[in-house]
């Protein structure tokens, strides 16, 4: 076995440290945005609802832990770096240093404790609740990379190192793979994931099996299934959450975390939870996020005209003059993953801002939060959807399921004209957006005379172009700390654009460029596993080999990024367009417009004939298309079925 070197061991409990930050920072912001998607969270009758990053805090503690005790019995040799990686985990959790022979004592203490604790129940929030499933890709390949940090710290990797971490990715795969339904169906059952987020946070901080209701804290089990369930043992945790040694920092359950306020991301508990925004600034915060999306020009032109003539309609209300009230409810139409939940999200945050809704928040359902399976039934559960979403925007997405063709479907039919009404009725107090493919919704509204009168606006959201989706996944991985080179660029390049020019219907749009980021991490954690040292280049760097777009085989991607492409890139200072060859992404190039330089991140593909300039910014002109997909032949390979 090679020599552990301070400096090595310096390093790594340095990147594990950055590591915790990222995770802790992850979970507190969900918290945030899971407290935005309720309406019923944002009751002043409810005390607890302003603390759910404290409760998603609570949460990120028992994963840390867990990443602990799961990735430590490789070094239970290495003395050394098992105390040292046992007492940034302990600083991280408490926010104090442990030393001498407490840090002993505390250490086996963590150790014991985490393994009482279940992979399942630490991230059930982010494969269970629908706004954060999203993020599943970036939690899994941060609790990847702090196993690695790890099982490494001792200067090598054994087989069993590798068995290690192996069966930690498939625990999470399985966990992760058990997609619930895309949105939690009714205001109840969605009241239970966060009331049991909230009875798991409560048994993480006090150490207890019991959850504040005086029963047994509800097993993740009991929401997600039975994923992984027999990998480990069920026993609750035991005793005070840091009482175990006397000498070791002790938590107060009633008390916030002392981690809070001195890790990045993070703030002060409940007292970060009140907004203290003016509208001018949650409006300016709105519009901000709408920006930084990726693509979707026109649909971003729609709601800046949108919000700049509601603001113009209040400031002639505020001086007495006549207004107009044009109908608010909208149809977003487009293919799925084009981003039409996350602009619904911007424009409740933009009505709230204007002062047109008094919450602004944003409640997602579709026909199975609308409609029963027995007579009588639906009328009621429709209302209390409409009544978790008041003063917000109820988003219903594949809208068009709800009305049948046949007009067989009286449960559909009744959701509908239940919606109606209330869409009528409390005008002044609800938003409908309806969602769904394109042909589909407009049929739905063309046959219904009272959505027709009732949806003012509807924005087409268009699928996301190749340089597009590579934006998305470089966001995604940027966010996650990994780097792109060259040659990965350029895979991903030509891996989009064959999706882009062979897609139907149902293109995945973002959702392929986040599973494509999901399954490189994940070529990376296998081609990490083979390495005995690990740093952090290693730990930051997706190479092309890592590199796999969602539904195409890595040999045919390979065969794809033979051929070079021109891609059509945009001088930042001039605004004028210029062709490059892209072995030139993700390189500083100069500007043939200013000579001025700038860094090439990404591009559009172009058709270059063979007689055209290189450089040519005519060949620029107007957005490109992926006229041709480079490589593509009729060889022995092809994109997976």
């Amino acid at each position: 076995m090679p020599d552990l070197s301070d400096d090595s061991l310096i390093e790594t409990i340095r990147l594990y440290r950055e590591t915790l930050l990222a995770i802790r920072k992850l979970y507190v912001e969900s918290g945030k945005l899971i407290r935005g998607s309720y309406g019923w969270l944002n009751g002043g009758d409810d005390p607890e609802a302003a603390s759910l990053a404290d409760q998603m805090d609570e949460l990120h503690q028992g994963l840390v832990m867990k990443i602990y005790g799961a990735a430590i019995p490789s070094l239970q040799a290495e003395e050394m770096p098992r105390r040292q990686l046992g007492r940034a985990t302990l600083e991280h959790i408490w926010g104090t240093t442990v030393m001498g022979s407490r840090l002993r004592e505390a250490v086996q203490w963590l150790t014991e404790e985490s393994e009482k604790l279940r992979w399942q129940d630490l991230v059930l929030p982010f494969a269970k609740i629908p706004p954060l499933r999203d993020k599943w890709g970036e939690l899994e390949s941060l609790i990847v990379r702090a196993a690695t940090l790890i099982a490494t710290a001792d200067g090598h990797q054994s087989a069993d190192d590798n068995d290690l971490l192996s069966a930690m990715r498939e625990q999470l795969d399985r966990i992760g793979d058990r997609t619930p339904d895309r949105f939690v169906s009714g205001t109840r059952s969605s009241r239970e994931a966060l009331v049991w987020l909230r009875e798991e946070a409560e048994r993480l901080r006090r150490g207890t099996a019991v959850g504040p209701n005086g029963g047994d804290a509800k097993s993740g089990d009991a929401l997600l299934g039975d994923a992984g369930s027999t990998a480990e043992a069920s026993d609750p945790r035991k005793g005070d959450f840091g009482g175990t040694p006397v000498a070791t920092p002790v938590r107060s359950g009633a008390g916030p975390s002392p981690s809070r306020g001195t890790d990045a991301g993070g703030g002060d508990g409940k007292d970060e939870e009140a907004d203290t925004r003016t509208p001018e600034e949650r409006l300016a915060d709105a519009k901000r996020k709408l920006d930084e999306l990726v693509g979707l020009k026109s649909i971003k032109e729609s709601v800046e005209t949108l919000t700049n003539f509601l603001a113009m309609e209040r400031r002639r209300a505020e001086e007495g003059l006549p207004t107009t009230q044009p109908s608010l409810h909208m149809a977003f139409v487009g293919n799925p993953g084009t981003g039409k939940t996350s602009v619904a999200r911007i424009v409740a945050e933009i009505y709230g801002a204007l002062g047109i809704l008094q919450q602004g928040h944003l409640v997602e359902t579709d026909r199975t939060g609308l409609v029963a399976e027995y007579a009588g039934q639906t009328g009621p559960k429709t209302n209390a959807k409409i009544d978790e979403a008041l003063d917000g925007v109820l988003f219903i997405d594949e809208a068009y399921t709800l009305i049948d063709e046949s007009g067989q479907d009286q449960y559909g039919r009744e959701a509908v004209q239940t919606l109606l009404k209330r869409m009528e009725d409390q005008r002044d107090r609800l938003v409908v957006i309806l969602a769904g493919y394109t042909d589909e919704m407009r049929k739905m509204i063309r046959s219904n005379p009272g959505l027709s009168s009732r949806v003012g606006t509807t924005m087409e959201f268009e699928d996301y172009s190749p340089e597009e989706l590579c934006r998305i996944f470089g966001l995604i991985a940027g966010k996650a700390k990994y780097e792109l080179p060259t040659e990965s660029r350029r895979r991903l390049l030509h891996g989009f654009t064959f999706l882009y020019a062979t897609r139907d219907r149902h293109f995945g749009n973002g959702r392929a460029a986040r599973n494509s980021f999901e399954r490189s991490v994940k070529r990376l954690a296998n081609r990490l596993s083979g390495l005995k040292e690990i740093n952090r280049g290693l730990l930051t760097t997706l190479e092309p080999e890592d590199i796999e777009v969602a539904d195409v085989t890595p040999a045919f991607l390979e065969n794809l990024a033979a051929e070079t492409m021109r891609v059509r890139i945009t001088c930042p200072a001039t605004g004028k367009p210029m062709i490059i060859d892209d072995r030139m992404l993700g390189t500083e190039i100069r500007s043939e417009h200013c000579d001025q330089t700038f860094f090439a991140d990404w591009g559009s593909p172009v058709l270059v004939t063979e007689g055209e300039a290189e450089g040519s910014a005519d060949a620029g002109n107007g957005e490109a298309k992926p006229d041709v997909i480079a490589g593509d032949s009729d060889a022995d390979v092809a994109p997976k079925g």
